[in-house]
């Protein structure tokens, strides 16, 4: 099986289907919520941003800020968790 064009294909339908999902380059700097800047084909853009998993803004609390630190500092960062 020709897996690279058996990809391209679906590729191709979700394109022609219009399903296929970009994703917005959103670049969220702290303290400035819920304005952000939308780095677009056309250029750099502000833009306000009500829509994200973040939509009260708490990703930039303090306190959120502060434990999030603590328990990095902590435990450490990691793409998995270790095995035990």
């Amino acid at each position: 099986m020709n897996y690279s064009q058996f990809f391209q294909t679906a590729l191709n339908r979700l394109h022609d289907e219009r399903r296929y999902r970009v994703f917005a380059d959103l670049e969220r700097i702290a303290g400035r919520f819920p304005h952000a800047t939308w780095h677009s084909p056309k250029g750099s853009r502000n833009v306000v941003i009500w829509c994200s998993n973040d939509y009260l803004g708490m990703g930039q609390h303090p306190k959120v800020v502060g434990a999030m630190v603590e328990t990095a500092t902590r435990v450490g960062t990691a793409p998995a968790a270790p095995a035990t």
